[in-house]
This record gives structure tokens, C-alpha cells and sequence, in this order.
């Protein structure tokens, strides 16, 4: 994957959320930061690290996205966990969706090795059962 198809699905994505949802609408900016985060206001605002390869790019933004869409979805009552896990599945729906089977997997292996961690924690241990999540963490 190259930084240009990267962008390419981005945008995709970026218009694909713009349109369905006018009244909350969605920024990405690829820049020089940490990994990936995003903000809502009356909007959303993803930011990702400009200097990760390709791969890494389209994941973070596909988690970030399920962080977006989660925050979008629960305005009034939010979880720190059930976000985790609404971002895990976004990133591994999406990469499918894309027909980038591969970088699922890969996703999937690094949430696990994060999993020490809370919220990731809980959030796989949520998972368990998901059948996405099943397949692509290859339980």
C-alpha cells in the first residue's frame, strides 16, 4: 500500500461520513504526532501519525473512525471500553471492507499486545465472543 491509496481510502471514508451525517461532520488531518486521536466538538477531528507507514496509517484511521462513529452514536453516555471495542471492529470491518484481510490480522495481533492494558483489556476480553474478532485475533 502505498501513502496516495492510503489517502485515497481516507477520503473515501471521510466523505462517506460526511454526507451521512451533515450535522457532526469529519476531519483527518495525517501529521507529524504519536500514533492517532481524535476529537469531537460539533464535529469530529481524527489526527494520525504522518511518519507510519501506509498500513499503519489505514488502521489508525479505521480505529479512530470506530472511536468517532461510537462518540457520534452515544453523545450523552459514553464508555471508555465499549469505544475500544466499537474501534476494534471499525478497524477490522474496514480493513475487510477493503479487502485488506492481511492488515486485519495484523490489527487484530497488535490489540492483543496491547491487551495488558485497560481499556484494551476489557475490550477484548468483550470481544471473546464477536466473531470478527474471533477470526482475525485467530482465538
Amino acid at each position: 500500500m502505498t501513502f496516495d491509496e492510503a489517502k485515497q481510502t481516507i477520503l473515501k471514508y471521510v466523505g462517506i461520513w460526511n454526507v451521512s451525517f451533515p450535522d457532526s461532520p469529519l476531519w483527518v488531518n495525517v501529521t507529524g504526532i504519536r500514533a492517532g486521536m481524535h476529537f469531537r466538538f460539533n464535529g469530529h477531528f481524527i489526527l494520525v501519525n504522518a511518519a507510519m507507514v501506509p498500513e499503519s496509517i489505514i488502521t489508525t484511521f479505521f480505529h479512530e473512525y470506530g472511536h468517532a462513529h461510537y462518540e457520534r452514536e452515544h453523545r450523552d453516555s459514553q464508555n471508555v471500553v465499549d469505544s475500544e471495542v466499537a474501534a476494534i471492529r471499525s478497524s477490522l470491518e474496514l480493513c475487510v471492507a477493503e479487502g485488506l484481510e492481511d492488515l486485519a490480522y495484523r490489527e487484530a495481533a497488535a490489540i492483543k499486545n496491547m491487551a495488558h492494558e485497560e481499556p484494551y483489556r476489557t475490550a477484548v476480553q468483550k470481544l471473546v465472543t464477536d466473531p470478527l474478532w474471533r477470526k482475525y485475533a485467530r482465538l
